[in-house]
């Protein structure tokens, strides 16, 4: 899966546009910056509505065309828009966006979509022919329509402007990308263990994919779009369902020598067991196996820890010591990279495990992340689109997430004062919150190993450590 632009671009969501320009001092940065520009207002060209329906075609579970092909284009003029100020790119989103709504199809269950082909090898043979809608590609989509609602809600003429695309909007990803999921039960509460999301039931197969929890770094996509759609709403329905996906996060962290060690996945109840082989689980479990997956799952936490909910210092110091001593050698020139337990086999250590997420609390981090060869690869390829979609993320963090950041800086921390003005929200947290202890979490690597397994029609388990 094509997941180089979403590694750069996970320090921070999209901050408003209506602070200063950010200074730009480094003229590498500079041309990075202009080259983009020219990129960003011919993204129209890229997801035309042909692209968009030959896109939506395949935008199936374990597919994702949408968020994997299409995302990474729409974003950039959201990107150019925060790091110019002109608003001709927010007209370049709409027209955009609007040639992906125009390839949207309506499901069975009278819900909006791209219903896509399921990879063969996922489809399950006994149920031929269904078309899914991929989960992660309907939250990704509610994250950039939600930052777009934001940035034009912070300029009274933009407001304006764009005020019928706002009902529109907002209907769309309320009442249809979101809210399917949770009619499909895609969606499970977990009690004091927070709460996951999980494939589809049919058209997938069932020993294998078929409501199968997701993993970690999926759920961090999913939490981004709850946080957006409570900035530009203040449903606290949102945060609550940030919160909980990250509470599950927390819970599957693993406390060793000061450092936090985590897998790719991890079972959350009785609908994780293969269906033929009651001892198994339907997925594999280890630590993640590509570098991307590891910046996106450890990123949710950083994000939670920015709003003041969830995660503390203690919890960032522990990640930035996985970072610094588990999955890099500190070398610039000649890094090694390793999983989060120091472990690197071939096959399973796939890209440079270094977390973008982590550069507001490690100058280490930023450095590597935000100059030398990283820089100098945006500069080889200005005219390159795809190139561009990954300056995107790379310009965003380096010139307004990261010193927005710097320090361990806290800039949603107003949101999450916000949310707990209300005595409700606040005893809400406190009944999730806790500190992880040694050893943390023990993961059950057989059905039999997990202590009050949630199942279908029983309440909300038990939180886990």
């Amino acid at each position: 899966m094509p997941i180089a632009f979403l590694i750069l671009a996970i320090c921070l969501s999209a901050l408003t546009a209506s602070a200063a320009l950010p200074p730009i001092t480094d003229p590498k940065d500079r041309q990075i910056l202009d080259g983009f520009l020219v990129q960003a207002a011919q993204v129209t060209e890229v997801l035309t509505p042909d692209r968009c329906r030959e896109l939506a075609k395949d935008d199936a579970e374990e597919t994702e065309a949408y968020l994997w092909q299409a995302l990474p284009y729409l974003r950039m003029p959201l990107a150019a828009y925060e790091l110019s100020h002109d608003a001709k790119y927010l007209g370049v989103f709409v027209q955009a966006f609007e040639n992906m709504r125009g390839a949207m199809t309506t499901g069975p269950d009278g819900f909006l979509g791209w219903y896509g082909r399921i990879d063969p090898t996922y489809a399950d043979p006994a149920n031929p022919g269904v078309r899914l809608d991929a989960i992660i590609s309907s939250f990704g989509v509610t994250e950039a329509v939600s930052d777009f609602l934001a940035l034009v809600a912070e300029d009274p003429e933009l407001s304006r402007r764009y005020a019928k695309q706002r009902g529109e909007y907002l209907d769309l990803v309320e009442n249809h990308l979101v809210k399917k999921h949770d009619v499909r039960g895609d969606y499970v509460d977990l009690g004091r263990g927070g709460a996951i999301y999980r494939t589809p039931s049919q058209g997938l197969k069932q020993d294998y994919c078929a409501r199968l929890t997701m993993p970690h770094n999926k759920h961090d996509i999913i939490m981004r779009a709850f946080l957006a759609l409570y900035r530009v709403t203040g449903k606290d329905e949102y945060m609550r369902r940030a919160i909980r996906l990250g509470v599950r996060f927390k819970h599957s962290l693993t406390l060793k020598d000061g450092h936090y060690e985590w897998y790719y996945w991890d079972p959350a109840g009785e609908w994780d067991v293969k269906p033929q082989e009651r001892t198994a689980w339907k997925h594999w479990m280890g630590p993640e196996h590509r570098s991307g997956y590891y910046s996106l799952s450890l990123s949710q936490a950083v994000l939670l820890y920015q709003y003041g909910l969830v995660f503390d210092k203690t919890d960032m110091d522990r990640f930035v010591k996985t970072q610094l001593t588990m999955c890099w050698n500190g070398d610039f020139e000649h890094p090694v990279w390793s999983r989060v337990d120091g472990t690197r086999p071939a096959e399973y250590t796939q890209g440079a495990y270094i977390s973008a997420a982590l550069a507001g609390f490690s100058e280490q981090v930023a450095q590597f992340v935000f100059t030398g060869p990283r820089q100098q690869r945006l500069l080889a390829r200005l005219g390159d689109a795809w190139a561009a979609a990954q300056a995107a993320g790379w310009l965003h963090g380096k010139l307004i997430d990261y010193p927005a950041a710097k320090g361990g800086r806290q800039p949603y921390l107003k949101y999450g004062k916000q949310l707990l003005a209300k005595k409700e929200n606040r005893d809400f947290l406190a009944s999730l919150v806790f500190e992880v202890t040694p050893p943390g979490y023990q993961p059950p690597h057989m059905p039999a190993e997990m202590k009050d397994m949630p199942r279908e029609s029983s309440p909300p388990a038990a939180g886990r450590e």
